[in-house]
């Protein structure tokens, strides 16, 4: 941690339990660097994120376990509304909400605001209903929609807010006095919550994440209050004579959904090294944490960073508990890759109908089989590089130097399952490979092009010379360099978005912004058909000639394949719901 500290990190926490009591519980860096507040275990408050989502799992538990929720039930018959299932899918149930596997797309809208009371959890699920793109159940994609839903059902069912059931259900009996789903954060605890860094270069998080999303991650707590929900998961549901949860009910949650996934009811379980681990981790803007329980050692650790530092790979600290407590396992003996893994591959959660799909275009990855029989993985949008290497562990199975794990399945079509989510082929339409090049040559072509355009213009005055074009074919030409000027905003438009990083902005307010980044890419779309019109044209009359003809045609191939990642992408698009 000091060597964390010593590369940028703000402050953190790292807590060790066991069954009995806590071993370790301390702070590191600062809370608030102006104020030169300690980031201490029992005062310092952090923002678990998607830790969140066992507090909402043992919630549906406990309904289940009183008879009031059947994990088989169509949703729809508890939460008031009808969630769609497409020809030939299954209906949305609790379980293939607590097994990310209902196949709802990314949802981004409205997940983060700024330090205002969150939307009612009713309104949020009603109106943010993703479309799901893989409706059989048979696909793991993390959905932060998903298990909202699944606190909605909560709510509905047990006639309490789903902020009052985990307080009275699971954090009072705990006794987690420092912790707590209100949003913002009740008077006595606001002085405590440490001040959201991020990484150099961008400012502090300086508002209270509020995450209408609540059930998915809208814990806060300190440090000691995780180490005490620690203990009571590895004592089987129970802590200091206050039982959450049966301990069959626990079991059944820590049971894998399928075989060859890491996902059971909620929680995943994988392979630390030589060590069995249970947990979660979970990120918002500014905090990055991780609970891992190794239960058969009767251990638990839970560290959470507030922002980045510059090292390249930051310690992990449970894989490194992990190497301390378990054996060192061998795999001289395991098969090496098989060669048909070699391709370009795109995670199953994703967004796909909306504009927001072109962040999956940035998360595309090359996996490449080597000749000691691993894999090597490369962003497909930059190539280049050293890559993740992942060695292999087992059949079909390949390990990251950090702990991530990959578990290939070879068929007609071969695809690995990767905790959270499925990496499966990516279809040539949206190959980074060749989009990512082509894109950013259309780009930077169509902005040299407008570039020049009024350069020459000056240069033809200055000489004294006047175009040799008729009057239409420089009106034409005008108005394929307009095209192209307003597709140069709407590219420019997300740069800035991107840039930003602030999910926040993603709200309704931001709806009249998207709307013209629609009108105009759309403008754009209208204006490649029109010049690769006016390129055909200027060929048949060879009008300017050979240069001007070449010229018109290199306009209209920028506008053709900017229009088409506009329209595959969505990004001349029609909805607010993303």
């Amino acid at each position: 941690m000091k060597e964390w500290l010593d590369h940028g990190g703000a402050g953190a926490v790292v807590v060790v339990v066991d069954r009995e009591r806590p071993l370790f519980s301390k702070g590191y860096g600062v809370a608030d660097k102006e104020a030169s507040r300690p980031f201490t275990a029992d005062r310092t408050l952090v923002r678990p994120g998607s830790i969140s989502k066992l507090f909402t799992g043992i919630a549906v538990m406990q309904l289940i376990d009183e008879g009031k929720l059947d994990l088989d039930k169509d949703v729809s018959d508890y939460v008031g509304f009808s969630i769609p299932t497409p020809p030939g899918g299954r209906p949305v149930t609790l379980r293939l909400l607590l097994t990310h596997r209902a196949g709802f797309e990314e949802h981004f809208k409205d997940l983060f605001s700024r330090s205002v009371e969150p939307m009612p959890l009713s309104a949020w699920v009603t109106k943010s209903l993703p479309p799901r793109i893989f409706p059989n159940g048979d696909v793991t994609a993390y959905s932060n929609y998903g298990v909202a839903l699944a606190g909605y059902v909560v709510e509905r069912v047990s006639g309490e807010s789903f902020v009052d059931y985990v307080e009275r259900h699971i954090l009072a009996p705990l006794r987690m006095e420092r912790a707590t789903f209100r949003q913002p954060l009740p008077e006595a605890l606001g002085p405590m919550m440490a001040k959201g860094y991020r990484s150099r270069g961008l400012p502090p998080v300086d508002y209270f994440e509020t995450i209408a999303a609540a059930p998915a991650g809208a814990l806060t707590a300190t440090g000691e209050d995780m180490g005490r929900f620690m203990r009571a998961l590895l004592n089987g549901g129970e802590l200091d004579g206050a039982r959450i949860l049966p301990s069959a009910r626990l079991e059944q949650m820590l049971t894998l959904a399928e075989p060859g996934s890491e996902v059971g009811l909620v929680f995943f379980l994988r392979r630390l090294g030589g060590v069995d681990a249970t947990g979660h981790g979970g990120g918002t803007q500014a905090f990055f944490s991780d609970l891992e329980l190794f239960r058969d050692k009767g251990l638990g650790v839970f560290v959470s960073r507030d922002g980045f530092s510059d090292q390249p790979q930051p310690q992990d600290i449970a894989r490194a508990l992990a190497d301390r407590i378990g054996p060192q396992e061998a795999f001289s003996a395991v098969s090496p890759a098989d060669p048909r893994l070699a391709g370009d591959y795109q995670g199953s959660r994703r967004a796909q109908t909306n504009f927001l799909s072109v962040l999956a275009l940035a998360e595309q990855q090359v996996i490449r089989v080597e000749a000691d029989g691993g894999l090597t993985l490369r962003t497909a949008f930059w190539p280049f590089g050293a890559g993740r290497a992942m060695k292999p562990v087992g059949a079909n199975v390949f390990e990251g130097s950090s702990g991530w794990r990959l578990s290939a399945v070879l068929g007609s079509e071969p695809y690995f399952n990767g905790g959270a989510q499925r990496l499966e082929r990516a279809p040539w339409p949206i190959d980074a490979r060749w989009i990512v090049p082509a894109f950013a040559a259309s780009v930077v072509f169509a902005l040299l092009s407008l570039l020049v355009w009024p350069l020459a213009a000056l240069w033809r005055r200055w000489r004294k010379r006047s175009s040799r074009l008729p009057a239409a074919d420089r009106h034409r030409l005008a108005f394929v360099r307009s095209a192209l000027l307003v597709d140069l905003l709407v590219v420019g438009a997300l740069i800035m978005l991107a840039v930003r990083n602030d999910a926040s902005l993603l709200n309704d307010s931001f709806d009249p912004a998207l709307i013209a980044i629609y009108v105009f890419a759309w403008l754009g779309v209208v204006g490649a058909a029109f010049a690769v019109f006016v390129a055909i044209d200027f060929w048949r009359r060879r009008v300017g000639g050979n240069w001007t003809c070449l010229h018109q045609s290199g306009l209209a191939a920028s506008g053709l394949v900017i229009a088409y990642v506009f329209l595959i992408f969505h990004i001349a698009g029609t909805t607010l719901n993303y």
